[in-house]
């Protein structure tokens, strides 16, 4: 078992998917509901950072259910919301996903919207700016965060944005995604307890890779930016996400001998396109890991997943061996993702909503 912090909180997210679940039900629904009766038509799910990973991931999830007559939910940035305001009317509504509560572009953006548009805040940390100044609180479970690295926070807010969306649609579809969400839990729990023993190893082969690249489809997409981005943030290394057929052209280019490829390929209408582009970077020479049921590419390394797990719920279900493996890459390259140096390249930009580094707060 790999020690540290942030394995902890790998190894603790499907129990915090669980305890969201449980937990945060009775606020989605109760804002869900106040929306619903609002006549909301219109909902700006916003973040940054992981948080806005968040939002195109619920986005997606929202889009395989809703139908013509179900409001329209906008995933954007919150510093693009803030500096480039759509313009609101009575049918609009705003969520902001800030783990801390505290994000600067989503705390703006509520303040602004105050008394005239409502807001619902996804929160993981109690006592926020955020609870003082959104209509409706949907407070993520799990516990706290102990790391500035987003792995057990990015599920919870994540499963805590994607019950409201739920709760918009209502009925039977919000039973199934609920009862999907809880699945994909299981499955978590399984990709984690197969990944651990192997990213050790494998960190060790990929330690002299100048370019890694995670590409998925559909979900998927969403879940490659964030396996992508803890790369970036535990292992300091070049690291870059990508959809399927958006890698097939520019990211091509430059693929080769000094490069891996971290496909992640549930079973789902993208897996086909992901598996080809992956197949394509082997031939050019990169390294491929494929994050799936089941190998498909000649030469890659498999880092297993349930073969019941949904494509939808691959932020939750492929992200965690990825973060496995860059927890192990960056010790490999001296790196202690537990206390990151860059914390203050944060602070420098006025990027306070890191709490407590190393004692008591998430980042988001």
């Amino acid at each position: 078992m790999i020690d540290g912090i942030i394995p902890a909180e790998i190894r603790a997210e499907p129990t915090a998917i669980r305890s969201t679940l449980a937990d945060s039900l009775d606020a989605a629904r109760a804002a869900a509901a106040a929306l619903r009766s609002g006549g909301v038509r219109r909902v700006h799910v916003i973040g940054n950072g992981t948080s806005y990973h968040s939002t195109l991931a619920a986005a997606t999830l929202y889009r395989r259910y809703a139908g013509p007559d179900d409001p329209v939910v906008v995933p954007l940035t919150a510093g693009e919301f803030r500096t480039y305001p759509p313009r609101l009317g009575p049918g609009d509504a705003v969520l902001g996903i800030s783990a801390s509560g505290e994000f600067r572009d989503v705390v703006g953006a509520f303040e602004a919207l105050r008394g005239h548009v409502p807001t619902v805040a996804v929160i993981h940390v109690a006592g926020s700016t955020l609870d003082g100044i959104a209509d409706f609180i949907v407070r993520s479970a799990g516990g706290p965060s102990h790391v500035p690295v987003m792995t057990k926070t990015f599920a919870a807010t994540l499963v805590a944005t994607e019950l409201v969306l739920a709760e918009l649609l209502g009925g039977d579809r919000a039973d199934h995604i609920r009862d999907s969400l809880l699945l994909a839990a299981d499955h978590a729990e399984a990709a984690i307890v197969a990944a651990e023993p192997l990213v050790g190893g494998l960190a060790e082969e990929l330690a002299a890779a100048v370019h890694l690249f995670v590409v998925g489809s559909g979900a998927a997409h969403p879940a490659a930016l964030e396996a992508a981005l803890k790369l970036k943030e535990m292992a300091i290394v070049h690291a870059e996400g990508t959809e399927s057929w958006e890698m097939a052209s520019g990211v091509a280019t430059i693929v080769g001998a000094d490069s891996v490829v971290i496909a992640l390929t549930p079973d789902g209408p993208g897996r086909a396109a992901t598996v080809d582009v992956a197949a394509h970077a082997a031939a050019w020479g990169a390294r491929v890991i494929e994050v799936a049921p089941r190998l498909s590419i000649e030469g890659a390394t498999l880092l297993t997943i349930p073969a019941a797990t949904e494509e939808d719920h691959a932020p939750l279900t492929a992200v965690p061996p990825v973060a496995l493996l860059a927890f192990a890459l960056a010790r490999l390259r001296g790196h202690d993702p537990d206390h990151p140096a860059w914390v203050e390249r944060y602070h420098s930009q006025g990027l306070r909503h890191i709490l407590g580094v190393g004692v008591a707060g998430p980042e988001g």
